[in-house]
């Protein structure tokens, strides 16, 4: 069985947050993050990911091990 976390959604394309109401509701601002193969190595090495969101605020995404 999977938890689910409301933080995480997956989406079909990038949506204008202002003007949408998908898939968390209205937000102020958007981000797009492209991960490359080698971030998704360092995932799966154990290894975890920190993005600067926005010049602002950091956001730490690791692998889930359980699945």
């Amino acid at each position: 069985m999977t938890n689910h976390d409301p933080r995480i959604a997956i989406v079909d394309a990038v949506c204008d947050v202002e003007e949408s109401k998908q898939p968390f509701g209205k937000r102020w601002r958007q981000e797009l993050v492209t991960l490359k193969a080698e971030h998704l190595a360092a995932l799966q090495a154990g290894k975890l990911l920190a993005l600067d969101v926005q010049d602002k605020y950091v956001m730490f995404v690791q692998m889930n091990k359980e699945e």
